[in-house]
C-alpha cells in the first residue's frame, strides 16, 4: 500500500462520466493531479479543438458529508485559478463544458469531432 493511498481513490461517479463523455466524442485522460480529468473536444465557439480540465466529485460520502481530500485547499485554489469545472454526473459535466464551450447536444454528433 502506498503512503499516498488517500489519493488513489477515484470518485464513484467518475467511471460513468468518463464513459458518457467518450460516447459523446470527447477524448478523456485520467491525470489525477491537480484534478481528475483532462478533456479534448471540438468546440463550435472557438472553431477548434479545445482542452479543458475537469474535477469529478462524489456529491456526498456514505455518512452524508462532502468528501474532502487532504490537499483540498490546494486543489480548490487550482480549480479557481484555472476555471476548472466540477461535475458529479454527466449532465453536470456537459452543462459546465457548455458554459465555457459550445458543444451542442449529445445527439448532434456532427458538432463533436474526435481528431
Amino acid at each position: 500500500m502506498s503512503i499516498h493511498r488517500y489519493n488513489a481513490r477515484t470518485d464513484a461517479s467518475q467511471k460513468s462520466i468518463v464513459a458518457a463523455l467518450r460516447s459523446a466524442g470527447v477524448r478523456v485522460w485520467h491525470i489525477g493531479r491537480p484534478c481528475d480529468l483532462l478533456l479534448r473536444f471540438w468546440c463550435e465557439r472557438h472553431h477548434d479543438h479545445c482542452w479543458q480540465t475537469l474535477e469529478v466529485k462524489t456529491p456526498v460520502t456514505k455518512a452524508g458529508n462532502p468528501r474532502r481530500r487532504k490537499d483540498q485547499q490546494t486543489q480548490d485554489t487550482f480549480l479557481a485559478e484555472t476555471d476548472t469545472p466540477r461535475a458529479t454526473d454527466f449532465d453536470s459535466a456537459w452543462r459546465e463544458l457548455n458554459k465555457r464551450h459550445s458543444l451542442g447536444r449529445v445527439q448532434t454528433t456532427c458538432v463533436l469531432k474526435t481528431a
